[in-house]
């Protein structure tokens, strides 16, 4: 599942991400509309807006071999949260991080090596609205969390503050 993720990620980017040369009609400024506002500056570092963690100078493979493992980290954690809410809807109560690995070993083997290798680190909370998971460095440098059975991505900040609930 997880190189075909990695797969279907670097054909998307290589069928829309190519740089074309564009048409002459398409060089032309466009005329300007009244009232609009003025354009802001380009943001800090290029890459275009957005979190995307664009690294400027990091080479564009580099790039797209980061944007490949966040989407399979999303992935991971999405289909881990989705077997822990199912633990939590079962019995009634939030999984030990014991009961995590027991049936992650057995329903998802691919994310159960994730955890034993530390590129995800289980919490254990007790709490439903808590911080389920996160990736390795999450802490430090940011990265994908599991939170309220949500996988999304959080500043280093997010994470500690999460972690000392």
């Amino acid at each position: 599942m997880r190189g075909f993720s990695v797969a279907a990620l670097c054909v998307a980017v290589a069928v829309c991400g190519c740089k074309k040369k564009p048409t002459p009609a398409a060089t032309t400024a466009p005329a300007p509309v009244a009232n609009a506002p003025e354009p802001g500056p380009a943001p800090a570092g290029g890459g275009g807006g957005g979190n995307t963690n664009y690294q400027a100078g990091a080479g564009a493979v580099q790039n797209i071999r980061n944007a490949a493992r966040r989407t399979v980290t999303l992935n991971d954690m999405s289909q881990l949260g989705t077997l822990i809410e199912a633990e939590y809807t079962q019995n009634g109560r939030m999984p030990t991080a014991a009961d995590i690995k027991a049936f992650l070993q057995k329903d998802a083997p691919g994310i159960a090596a994730a955890v034993a290798d530390g590129s995800i680190v289980l919490t254990g909370t007790t709490s439903h609205e808590g911080l389920w998971a996160y990736e390795v460095d999450a802490d430090t440098k940011g990265g994908v969390v599991l939170l309220s059975g949500r996988a999304t991505r959080a500043t280093a900040d997010e994470v500690k503050q999460y972690l000392g609930r």
